[in-house]
């Protein structure tokens, strides 16, 4: 197995003659889920498009499974992109769908059927043969697409925020059962969204892209117990940067007054509270610098109230 099955080397890409992002080197393992999260506007989904052929770069390398995708269209590239919306053909039922890509494969009519059969059964849309674009719900269709995306195989699956149109409970539930279905299918995957949350229940690994760069790409435990820099504790909200130095949220207390005799003490204001898995949660704004924070507490406090962090 090829440990760096996907290899970005000194890839950049300019708009307007302003840099989007300059990416040195970063490599994929085969059979990883790979979330790319970072503020609006930082290229995220350029990248996406670029790996898929869609968008040429001003400079670098592209690799996948060791072979260089210089002057490979997207037809021929072993990677497929699926995006945002589900675009599926509206006169041809789920099964049709599903099989579009093995037809134009020039696969036998015997083999489409018996292996759409299968994929429908894997993405839980046994009895949906039938029924047209229409005639299911926003969830369904993402089900079909994700079917006509794994159906031909691909090498790398790049997901482009593929669950932006949905509602937030039946965001979650689709997360769980298509992170699960792309393990079993031993996918590689690069995996874009604007949801925090979201990045980290589905990527293995999470990649931090932000000012051109990316600032740091590690498992979540580690982005949140060891930022790189000030920027990632501060998009993270894991805790304080001070002189240099990461405090982290769960090193933190708060106290209504200003503790006297601590040095590492820090002044804040609420400015978002709400109930979540048994616990209150605090979004302060720390006055000094203005980054936010995100802590758990045992009780509810008032919206605009000064409070003070404090190392336990």
């Amino acid at each position: 197995m090829i440990s760096n099955y996907i290899e970005l080397n000194n890839l950049t890409k300019y708009y307007n003659k302003q840099p989007i992002f300059n990416i040195p080197h970063i490599s994929i393992e085969k059979g990883e889920i790979v979330s790319i999260v970072g503020p609006s506007g930082t290229g995220k989904s350029t990248l996406l498009r670029i790996i898929a052929g869609l968008v040429e770069p001003d400079s670098g390398e592209i690799f996948i499974d060791g072979y260089s995708m210089d002057r490979i269209s997207p037809q021929k590239r072993p990677a497929v992109y699926m995006f945002q919306e589900s675009l599926l053909f509206p006169h041809m039922n789920v099964i049709e769908n599903i099989a579009f890509g093995l037809k134009m494969a020039n696969v036998k009519k015997k083999d489409r059927s018996k292996w759409s059969e299968n994929m429908l059964r894997k993405v839980g849309l046994e009895g949906f043969q039938t029924r047209f674009p229409h005639e299911i719900s926003g969830g369904q269709k993402q089900r079909v697409a994700l079917a006509m995306s794994l159906i031909v195989k691909p090498k790398v699956l790049l997901l482009d925020e593929p669950f932006s149109n949905l509602d937030s409970e039946l965001r979650k539930e689709t997360r769980r059962w298509i992170k699960q279905l792309l393990k079993d299918e031993g996918m590689t995957v690069l995996f874009v969204t604007h949801d925090l949350e979201e990045a980290m229940a589905i990527g293995d690994r999470v990649a931090i892209l932000a000012d051109g760069l990316f600032q740091q790409f590690a498992h979540p435990k580690e982005l949140y117990e060891s930022p790189a820099n000030h920027f990632v504790s501060t998009f993270l909200q894991a805790g304080i940067w001070s002189n240099d130095r990461f405090i982290s949220v769960n090193r933190l207390a708060i106290s209504a007054e200003r503790p006297i005799g601590l040095e590492g003490t820090w002044e804040a204001e609420v400015i978002e509270n709400y109930y979540q898995d048994g616990k209150y949660h605090l979004v302060v704004r720390l006055s000094e610098s203005e980054d936010l924070l995100t802590i758990e507490i045992d009780k509810e406090v008032d919206l605009g109230k000064s409070i003070f962090l404090y190392i336990k």
